[in-house]
């Protein structure tokens, strides 16, 4: 089965694009915590939020349920940092995972490693970290995955964010089994950056055929953030997001696809600041359901089912309690999505 995430595309009005970002807020309302700049753009223009990597106890168990009951695949391992890698086609991984008492991990409790945000090229990503760089802004690493070269920075939240730009096309033969290669320090700009696009406008997806769920990928992360203000500048101007609806006490983002990639959600009450759930697209209403059946049978528990007019969506947790929320979306245009309730807007977007 091929569906595209989103076709390659030149933008055919890239200051209209840019005013959809920067007219989030003017440049004497930024704080230096959000990013500001003296720049008249944002350092990058993400295509999509590429995956989100999670904090897990066990990785051997949470593969199990990211396969069996989630859907997606496994594609690889990276035993020294108790990693896991699952993917249906969209990219190397929709998912990934670290175990809390790694490396990696480093004893954090089960929750949100990293959000990634997937760039056009390499020269891109070279070219949006050279001009951060230039105006003061701090990444925490840069590394050299073999598939694909990142760096990372951090929200004013403290949420880690990686900006990625594959190298390699054909990730499937680069990535398989248990990988053991150690992950060197990549230097922006040091080596020619590569100027391909190296992601599948078309992927072909596959199905794990048992599973509850057969997500079509990866769509959006939902944060509840101290500053809805200041995060929607961090996200817009240092990650590069357009800002695609707002409403009370939340707001919607997306990168060039057009897609809503990240939902900010103002901290309140017993609200706390923190990562609050992932949204895995579904291909239809009626497989969603079907889905949530299938989970029922199998001796699962749906946490939640939201029915709206913009969204239908069934939540169950993972083994370490992280909510997953499966989705279909009734309305695309963003603008629908301005007047949802403030009570409610946490569990719809």
């Amino acid at each position: 089965m091929s569906l595209s995430p989103c076709k390659p595309r030149l933008l055919a009005d890239p200051i209209a694009f840019f005013q959809s970002v920067l007219k989030v807020v003017s440049m004497q309302e930024l704080s230096q915590d959000a990013g500001a700049s003296t720049v008249d753009a944002p350092y990058f223009s993400p295509r999509r939020l590429g995956h989100v990597n999670l904090i897990v106890r066990d990785t051997d168990a949470s593969m199990r349920f990211y396969q069996d009951v989630v859907g997606f695949e496994e594609v690889y391992r990276v035993p020294a940092i108790g990693g896991g890698f699952l993917s249906n086609g969209n990219t190397h991984h929709d998912i990934g995972m670290v175990q809390s008492s790694g490396p990696s991990g480093k004893g954090r409790p089960p929750g949100l490693n990293h959000l990634a945000f997937e760039l056009e090229t390499e020269v891109a990503l070279v070219e949006g970290y050279e001009r951060s760089r230039q105006d003061g802004l701090a990444f925490e690493r840069t590394l050299d995955h073999d598939i694909a070269h990142s760096a990372y920075c951090s929200d004013p939240d403290g949420n880690s964010c990686e900006l990625y730009a594959d190298v390699v096309r054909e990730w499937r033969t680069a990535r398989t089994g248990e990988v053991t290669k150690p992950k060197p320090a990549w230097w922006p700009g040091k080596t020619p950056p590569n100027p391909h696009r190296n992601y599948h406008a078309e992927p072909q997806l596959r199905q794990v055929a048992h599973a509850a769920f057969h997500p079509l990928r990866t769509q959006h992360a939902t944060l509840v953030v101290a500053d809805l203000r200041e995060s929607i500048a961090f996200y817009t101007r240092r990650i590069g997001l357009a800002l695609q609806a707002q409403g009370d006490g939340y707001a919607l983002l997306g990168g060039r696809c057009g897609r809503r990639d990240v939902a900010l959600v103002q901290a309140r009450g017993q609200l706390s600041p923190g990562y609050h759930h992932v949204g895995l697209e579904v291909a239809d209403a009626g497989e969603l359901l079907q889905a949530a059946q299938r989970w029922r049978e199998q001796g699962g528990q749906v946490e939640r089912l939201i029915e709206h007019p913009l969204r239908t969506a069934v939540y169950i947790i993972d083994p370490d309690g992280l909510l997953l929320q499966f989705f279909v979306d009734h309305a695309a245009d963003h603008a629908a999505w301005r007047h949802l309730d403030r009570e409610q807007a946490l569990w719809i977007v």
